[in-house]
């Protein structure tokens, strides 16, 4: 064969090789890549019942671009699943890779991907209620809020008082109180002071009531703070 022909059938025969593996679905191993794709929570703390969006960047992968398939939950572990294609260099206005995931039962997660070299990432959903128990324990107070990327947490202050953040563990959204007024009126007395306009639900509840048990329920008082408003609650005849 002439030399020549040679070279130019070998030419060929790369150039092909390369349309071929820019245009082929690549087996997870090939995410063997430069820099670890960082994976985001919207919302960032998310609580039982919340739609949850994971978004990863994918343009320190390129020119590997990754496609979102799939997500699979098996118990606390998530497994995000995707294909790679090998193509021309990602534009870098490009948009992030999504997932969504269903609603999570509250409980810690750990959230990985197909792709071998890609960290994964772990993450807390949070119960929607939050409770503080008042008076020796008698009082349990619950609150409650279905506002997304609102993740109530309870703290207790004293055996008569306690407090509830949303957001923040430094910024106090509720707080409250339970009194035994018996001695002026025969009741104990609630208090419930409100720091926000995010809508919650305040309960509490008597656990230790003569109406108690048997499969009876126990008294309790709600107390609701609609969206964008700020109220707050004092019934000195709660129980």
């Amino acid at each position: 064969m002439d030399p020549k022909s040679g070279r130019r059938v070998l030419a060929t025969a790369m150039v092909f090789a390369a349309l071929a593996a820019s245009l082929c679905w690549l087996p997870a191993a090939v995410a063997q890549t430069k820099d670890p794709l960082p994976l985001q929570l919207s919302p960032a703390l998310p609580a039982e019942g919340d739609a949850i969006v994971v978004a990863g960047s994918f343009l320190a992968y390129n020119p590997f671009i990754i496609i979102p398939t799939s997500v699979q939950v098996q118990g606390s572990q998530i497994t995000l699943n995707a294909n790679v294609l090998v193509g021309p260099p990602i534009p870098p206005n490009l948009g992030p890779v999504i997932w969504t995931l269903p609603a999570l039962p509250a409980g810690a997660y750990t959230m990985s991907l197909s792709l071998q070299g890609i960290p994964g990432l772990r993450f807390t959903v949070r119960p929607r209620t939050a409770l503080v128990r008042l008076v020796a324990g008698r009082f349990q107070v619950a609150v409650a809020d279905q506002e997304p990327g609102v993740v109530p947490s309870g703290a207790q202050l004293s055996d008569a008082a306690g407090y509830f953040w949303f957001f923040d563990p430094t910024n106090v959204e509720i707080t409250t109180k339970v009194i035994d007024g018996r001695a002026v009126n025969g009741h104990y007395w609630v208090f419930v002071a409100s720091m926000t306009d995010t809508p919650f639900t305040v309960t509490v509840t008597d656990t230790q009531a003569a109406s108690c048990g048997g499969g009876a329920t126990c008294p309790s008082r709600t107390y609701t703070n609609p969206p964008h408003t700020n109220q707050n609650f004092i019934d000195v005849a709660a129980f």
